[in-house]
Parts: structure tokens; sequence; C-alpha cells
């Protein structure tokens, strides 16, 4: 069985925001942008009758897409508050981003509304992590990792027997 990664969805309450949060905070681009209703075959999909939605699906280099998704209708809903900024429940997914310059893109984004979990740590060597919620509390981690700055998409048939360089086994 061949399996790709498709994209990923996150659901915001202001499209345009959240497209500038993540094209001009995080760098990603805009691949293309939707809106829809009245398709029968959505509202199916989606699970709501006459289902009205805006998207962008945005991405980086390397092919795979974000789609951030606004709700018209029904109309997107906040999450409760108690339940919003919690790490530790079902549905607490998140999407991690390379980036080149953590310190900058850390501090587009917190001036864009994105709330951070923790200050940057080095989670392995020459590796810097830090989790962040955009303004829609959608949870994002960045990474800052030397080795993958140095050769973005080296390919590697990784085993067992053969494991990537730099692998890690926690």
């Amino acid at each position: 069985m061949s399996v790709t990664l498709n994209h990923t969805g996150f659901v915001v309450t202001d499209l345009e925001e959240a497209i500038k949060f993540y094209c001009d905070g995080i760098g990603l681009t805009v691949r293309f942008q939707v809106e829809v209703s009245g398709a029968p075959a959505l509202s199916s999909l989606l699970g709501y009758d006459d289902v009205h939605v805006k998207a962008a699906f945005v991405g980086g280099i390397d092919g795979h897409s974000l789609e951030i998704i606004e709700y018209v209708n029904p109309k997107t809903e906040v999450r409760d508050a108690s339940e919003q900024h919690r790490r530790n429940v079902t549905g607490g997914t998140h999407l991690a981003f390379n980036v080149r310059d953590m310190d900058a893109v850390i501090e587009r984004v917190v001036a864009m509304g994105a709330k951070l979990n923790n200050p940057p740590v080095e989670f392995m060597a020459g590796m810097r992590s830090v989790y962040l919620q955009d303004p829609w509390g959608n949870w994002v981690e960045l990474d800052e990792d030397a080795v993958h700055n140095e050769a973005q998409f080296y390919v590697h048939q990784r085993t067992s027997v053969n494991p990537a360089p730099g692998d890690v086994r926690i």
C-alpha cells in the first residue's frame, strides 16, 4: 500500500487574518483559495446541511499543504476556554514547521496574536523547538534544525538496520 500525506486542516474564525499569519508570519505561500456553498457533496462530507466554507491552501517548499478553513454556515465556533489551551486532550493536534530563523518567526507571530507555550528549547543537539498556538487556538510547533537546514530533501531509505543519520530513539 502506498500512502502519502495530502494536507492538514485548521479551522479559524477569520480566513484573511489566518492567511496573513501563516504567510507573512511563518513564511508559507498561498497555493489557492476557494469558497464553496450549496454543494451537496461537501455538506455530506462535513456533516452539515447547507454548508458554506471559505478555505485557503498554503504551503512551503515540500509540497504539503495546510488548509485553513473558515465556516460561514454553520459559523465557526470557538472551542470552550477550559479546553482551548490543553495539550493532553484528544484532538489536541499540532502541525510542525521547519524554519531557519526561529527567533524572527516567533517575534512576527507573537505580534500577530500567537501565544507561546514555552520558550525555545534545545530538544536535540542542533535542534530547537517551541510550541505555540495561532490566534485561533490551533497548536503549531516551530523547529529550527541545523541538520535539516544543511540538506532539506536528503533521501534515505530508513530501515531497522539502516537508520537515518541523526536518527534518535526516545
